[in-house]
């Protein structure tokens, strides 16, 4: 039996009671009024009876008061503690919570927020509440959230949004949903923001952009070499009949030498670009880095020099083979040495070194500059595919990019280091530093 029917219960035997005695009494008016003759004894127990069922009735309705309003008092007493158990939990899942929740006025100070984000920006729930958003957040981030905040006070309804948080070397890319808190009239009384971090999904999506490309690249450069490949064929073919018909010795032999030599390269180069565009593995598992360096050098030497660009070359000596492609090392010490140019165009100094670890399990190659250097705030970013620094027209932003997957392919690793006139005192330039995995001697 719930509640509700013990109610009902209690109630129907109250007024049972009371009709009882109402019964009795009326009947004693009756006889009492008609005179009619009826013994003293039965009008004594009418009498008696009515007297008891209102005592009882009225018994009944103090303890039925008594007994209802304990049972109420208990009610609210179990609604109470269920409420404060929901809180609870309520709060416990705000403050486990790994996203930035937070509450604001329609001034966007702070009404309260979760330790989450309060221990991200270095405090405690208490230190902000009642705080500016201007204390958290950068300027212009805080002016952006308190327009957004302005709007979901004015309209009553969510506005999302991403913004870019930095706190000391941490940035992260919130998206951020603003959600009006409204009270029983449906007026709004705050705004709730819950921001989740999408930094990394950001990032993945920017790579999976950026894969696309590159495979739209590759399809692009299948085309051209493959269209390439067919008038340096005939280059190839007519120079060699003519070099048939001219002395060894003479002038035009040497000419037709160049040309042959320098369709050659076309040639090799029209490979690569077949290769990037196949994801090809290389021709060999291991070279010698030392004739890897000494081979580009042959082709720049003349650019280095054009541009005024001193190099500096310390190559040690009875160095081991290094895992990696000949070809493709060559590939990723050009685009160094190229992009080392590029910061250098009033002239400079170029460093390229060669050298094995301590364990004699790595050799390290070492390509520095003292160009203008590259900020501190595209460091991070300076290995993506299509990112570049330079002017419209003198890079792709593939150079390290393809240098960076080259190096990881053959299980080394590149790393850089780069100062800027903003620096403080450490020199400017540019440091790339590549590890390469020795051939086992077994």
């Amino acid at each position: 039996m719930d509640l509700k029917d013990k109610l009902k219960l209690n109630k129907a035997a109250l007024i049972i009671s009371w009709f009882i005695g109402f019964l009795c009494f009326i009947l004693t008016l009756m006889i009492s009024i008609q005179k009619t003759h009826v013994s003293t004894n039965s009008l004594f127990w009418i009498q008696g009876t009515g007297i008891v069922a209102l005592m009882i009735g009225m018994a009944w309705a103090l303890f039925y008061d008594q007994w209802r309003f304990s049972i109420l008092q208990n009610q609210i007493s179990f609604q109470a503690k269920e409420l404060k158990r929901y809180e609870e939990r309520y709060r416990s899942l705000v403050e486990s919570a790994e996203d930035f929740i937070f509450t604001v006025d329609d001034s966007g100070y702070f009404r309260s927020l979760n330790t989450f984000t309060a221990a991200f920006f270095g405090g405690t729930p208490s230190q902000f509440i009642g705080q500016p958003l201007s204390n958290l957040f950068s300027k212009e981030v805080a002016e952006k959230q308190l327009g957004i905040i302005k709007h979901v006070f004015r309209f009553g309804k969510s506005v999302r949004d991403d913004f870019m948080v930095t706190t000391g070397e941490h940035q992260v890319l919130l998206n951020a949903n603003f959600m009006p808190h409204k009270d029983e009239k449906g007026n709004v009384q705050s705004v709730l923001c819950i921001a989740k971090d999408i930094t990394e999904s950001k990032k993945l999506e920017n790579q999976l952009v950026n894969t696309e490309k590159l495979a739209s690249m590759g399809t692009l450069a299948a085309g051209v070499a493959h269209e390439i490949n067919n008038p340096l064929g005939i280059i190839l073919g007519f120079t060699d009949l003519l070099l048939e018909k001219c002395e060894k010795n003479s002038q035009s032999y040497e000419d037709l030498k160049t040309i042959e030599r320098h369709s050659f390269h076309c040639k090799a180069v029209v490979e690569n670009l077949l290769k990037f565009a196949r994801h090809g593995e290389g021709l060999y598992e291991y070279c010698d880095i030392n004739e890897a360096i000494r081979n580009i050098m042959d082709v720049v030497k003349h650019s280095l020099d054009m541009n005024d660009i001193e190099l500096q070359l310390n190559l040690a000596s009875d160095l081991p083979e290094v895992k990696g492609d000949l070809r493709q090392m060559q590939q990723v010490i050009l685009n160094l040495i190229n992009n080392a140019a590029a910061s250098m165009k009033n002239g400079g100094i170029l460093w390229i070194s060669s050298a094995i670890d301590a364990n004699k399990e790595k050799v390290v190659v070492v390509v520095r500059d003292n160009g203008h250097g590259i900020p501190s705030e595209y460091m991070d970013k300076i290995f993506d595919p299509f990112f570049t620094t330079k002017s419209e027209g003198e890079g792709t932003g593939l150079g390290l990019s393809v240098s960076h997957g080259i190096i990881t392919k053959y299980e080394g690793a590149i790393s850089c280091e780069s100062n800027t006139a903003n620096s403080g005192n450490n020199p400017k330039g540019t440091t790339f530093k590549i590890t390469l995995r020795v051939r086992d001697k077994g």
